[in-house]
C-alpha cells in the first residue's frame, strides 16, 4: 500500500553544491544571483573541459547529481559521470582531477555563502515535510488506485525512500533516482504558486520514481515506453483536487509543468489538452497514454521543423 511508503528526510549540503553547479552550468534560471556569480567560473570551466573532450554535458551533470545523491565522494562520482558521458580511459584521470578541483571550489562557495547550511535546511524543510506527512500517504494511495484501477501491484510502492533536502537555487526544483530509492528537493519555505502546493512535488517525484522503477523491471512490457512521467502530473493534481488541496478549475497542469520543470510550454499545453479529452472520454489508461505519446511526438516534430 502507498501508505506504507516511509520517507527518511536528510539535509544535504554536499548535494546542494553539486546541484547549484548543475543549475549554473546548464544555463537554467538561478534564483540566487550571488551564488550564481560565485559558482559560474568553476561551472564554466567544467563545461569547457567537457566540450573540448567531446563529452555529453547533459549526461555528465545528470549522472553526477545521481552519484552525489548516493553520497559518493567527489572523485568516484566524477569518474562515473565522465565514463557515462563518453570519456575514454586515457582521458579519465586528468579530466577527473581537474573537475574535482572545480567541484571543491563550488563547495567552498556554498560553505562561505551558507556556513550553517545543514541546520538551515533542516529548518527550511519542516513546513514541506509536515504537509507531506499529513497528506502525502493518502495522495500516493489515491494515485496508485487510479493508475492500477484500485489494484496496484504489491511491489509497486517502495517500502522506504530517502528525501534529500537541498538549498534552493531555482526557486523550487527536484529530481529522483528510481534505482537508488531516493529523491531530492529544494527546501522551499513557502509555495511558489498557491495553486500548486510545493509538497505535491514530493508526491509527484515518489509516484514517478515508483512507476519508472516498476515498468523498467517489467522486461518486455510495452508500458515501459509510455509517458508516465508526464501523465503523472495531472493524476497527482486530480487526486489533490479531490481533497481540495488544489482548487483551480481546470486543473493547473501547465502551472505544475512550469514549476516542476517538465517539458516546455508546448508540452504542457499538449498534456492539458490530452487530459481534458481523456476525462471527457475515458479509455483504458495504457491506451490513453499511447495517444498522449503520439501527441507529444507530433508537437516535437512541429517544433523541430526548420523555418523557411
Amino acid at each position: 500500500m502507498a501508505a506504507s511508503v516511509k520517507v527518511k528526510w536528510k539535509s544535504q549540503p554536499r548535494l546542494s553544491a553539486i546541484h547549484a553547479a548543475y543549475v549554473v552550468a546548464t544555463s537554467s534560471r538561478c534564483s540566487d544571483s550571488k551564488t550564481e556569480a560565485a559558482i559560474a567560473p568553476s561551472s564554466t570551466e567544467i563545461n569547457q573541459r567537457l566540450l573540448s573532450a567531446s563529452l555529453d554535458m547533459g549526461t555528465f551533470w545528470r549522472r553526477l547529481i545521481i552519484e552525489a545523491a548516493e553520497d559518493r565522494d567527489d572523485k568516484t562520482a566524477t569518474e562515473i559521470a565522465l565514463v557515462a558521458s563518453g570519456c575514454s580511459e586515457l582521458q579519465l584521470d586528468s579530466m577527473t582531477s581537474a573537475i574535482v578541483n572545480r567541484i571543491r571550489d563550488c563547495r567552498t562557495v556554498m560553505t562561505s555563502r551558507f556556513p550553517k547550511l545543514a541546520e538551515q535546511l533542516e529548518l527550511r524543510g519542516r513546513p514541506l515535510i509536515e504537509r507531506f506527512e499529513a497528506y502525502g500517504p493518502g495522495l500516493l494511495r489515491a494515485v496508485g488506485n487510479f493508475v492500477w484501477d484500485n489494484s496496484p501491484p504489491k511491489d509497486f510502492w517502495p517500502a522506504k525512500v530517502d528525501g534529500l533536502l537541498i538549498q534552493p537555487v531555482l526557486g523550487g526544483d527536484g529530481g529522483f533516482d528510481a534505482d537508488g530509492g531516493r529523491f531530492w528537493i529544494e527546501a522551499m519555505l513557502t509555495d511558489v504558486d498557491p495553486s500548486v502546493p510545493e509538497f505535491l512535488r514530493v508526491v509527484y517525484l515518489i509516484a514517478t520514481a515508483s512507476m519508472s522503477r516498476y515498468t523498467r523491471d517489467m522486461s518486455g512490457n510495452t508500458s515501459v515506453s509510455l509517458p508516465w512521467g508526464i501523465a503523472t502530473v495531472p493524476i497527482v493534481l486530480m487526486v489533490a483536487s479531490e481533497l481540495e488541496l488544489v482548487r483551480s478549475e481546470p486543473l493547473p497542469i501547465e502551472t505544475a509543468c512550469r514549476l516542476w520543470h517538465i517539458g516546455d510550454a508546448t508540452t504542457a499545453s499538449t498534456l492539458a489538452s490530452w487530459w481534458n479529452e481523456y476525462r471527457k472520454n475515458p479509455t483504458a489508461l495504457p491506451i490513453a497514454l499511447k495517444a498522449l505519446d503520439r501527441l507529444l511526438s507530433d508537437s516535437r516534430s512541429q517544433i523541430q521543423m526548420p523555418l523557411s
